[in-house]
């Protein structure tokens, strides 16, 4: 047990031992055989699981052949198991303030590298434009001359790449180097779609999964130096979330909402969980909130309608205690050019007051940006 306490689960980078996949061992001489229970069935990684308990057990001495058995989970287990390393990411999270406070394996906070500012696009509940937000405001930065990427952490329903006509596999240089997928006005972009062989087919994985996967698309990826990294988070207050909290060295937080009153209560959730992990995590940053799909024009009489009822976000921001960076319309522009992976095509004056609203608050919150570095758009390569 104690060899076998150095084996690392390929996905979860937590050992096996502690993650209790060591199930049974037994001794007859100079051989072992081991069961070892995966997480998931039919895990593409099990032989590379295998191999690395031979290996780790065949370097004790005496030893002189290592059998292994592999199975699955139950339910059950794989339920403690997801509470288990909840709780410590909720723990860490709460004790990183402390100088000097050890982090539970495998869930220690990311390095920034060359990336100025971190920030969340959140929301508790899903369909409110969360991934709009997101795409539009990185196209709106880079308009005004700053480098930005985006990384899509909804990694079961992931749209980021789509929305600009990006297409997998990321590139991958000679010296092994993971490189994002560039949009034509250079917005660099990671996404669960750039790394399927198909797009289409559905992500089945469980929450510890989704963590290590968040981890490694940061952690993993050569993003370069950007004065901004926009993260897409998916609806809920849960796994995703959470691991990006605790796991990536974010600085600030956008919260998005629509007017009725459903998506508000539920927004208000995000809020708290926001307000709750930015107290106990330094400088992360409430930066405001934003109401999209606040109203619609009328193409033939261009009657300001509010199809989703009174907007209440200014009101919501104010009880919230957070910045209110502005509403956003619907506009069936929108939904036809993000169809066509041509959402940098779109421009509209509301949205540019919205962008200026963050990059206000952003220059006041976080890290502080000098002057604008354009792209030169001659180095960039499209997707």
């Amino acid at each position: 047990m104690t060899a076998l306490k150095d084996v690392m689960d390929p996905e979860l980078h937590i050992s096996i031992v502690n993650l209790q996949m060591v199930k049974n061992i037994d001794l007859e001489e100079d051989k072992v055989k081991i069961q070892i229970a995966l997480t998931v069935g039919g895990c593409p990684l099990s032989k590379t699981i295998s191999s690395d308990v031979q290996k780790a057990v065949m370097k004790l001495p005496g030893v002189k052949q290592v059998d292994v058995e592999t199975t699955v989970m139950t339910k059950q287990e794989l339920e403690q198991l997801r509470t288990k390393i909840q709780s410590q990411m909720v723990q860490a999270a709460t004790d990183a303030h402390a100088p000097g406070s050890p982090m539970p394996p495998g869930i220690n906070r990311l390095e920034r590298k060359g990336i100025r500012n971190v920030i969340a696009i959140m929301s508790g509940k899903g369909g409110v434009g969360k991934s709009f937000v997101t795409g539009f405001l990185a196209v709106q930065l880079t308009r005004l001359g700053y480098q930005v990427g985006i990384l899509d952490a909804d990694i079961t329903g992931p749209s980021i790449a789509k929305m600009f006509g990006l297409k997998g596999p990321l590139h991958i240089t000679p010296d092994k180097q993971v490189l994002p997928a560039i949009s034509k006005t250079g917005i660099k972009v990671v996404s669960m779609n750039l790394i399927l062989e198909e797009p289409q087919m559905p992500v089945i994985v469980r929450g510890p999964i989704i963590n290590s996967v968040i981890r490694q698309m940061f952690q993993d990826i050569e993003w370069g130096n950007l004065h901004f990294l926009l993260v897409d988070l998916p609806p809920g207050t849960s796994d995703a979330p959470l691991t990006v909290f605790q796991s990536l060295p974010l600085q600030g937080v956008i919260v998005v909402t629509t007017p009725q009153d459903l998506a508000l209560m539920v927004v208000a959730k995000a809020i708290n969980m926001a307000k709750t992990l930015s107290e106990q995590i330094a400088n992360v940053k409430i930066l405001g909130l934003i109401e999209n799909m606040s109203y619609v024009v009328c193409t033939h009489c261009a009657e300001r309608m509010e199809v989703f009822g009174r907007s209440k976000g200014e009101e919501a921001a104010k009880r919230a205690g957070i910045p209110f960076l502005g509403s956003m319309p619907i506009d069936p522009e929108i939904a036809r050019l993000a169809d066509l992976g041509k959402i940098e095509d779109y421009s509209n004056p509301l949205f540019e007051d919205v962008t200026n609203a963050v990059r206000v608050n952003a220059t006041k919150l976080l890290e502080p940006i000098p002057g604008a570095m354009p792209i030169a758009w001659s180095e960039s390569k499209s997707s």
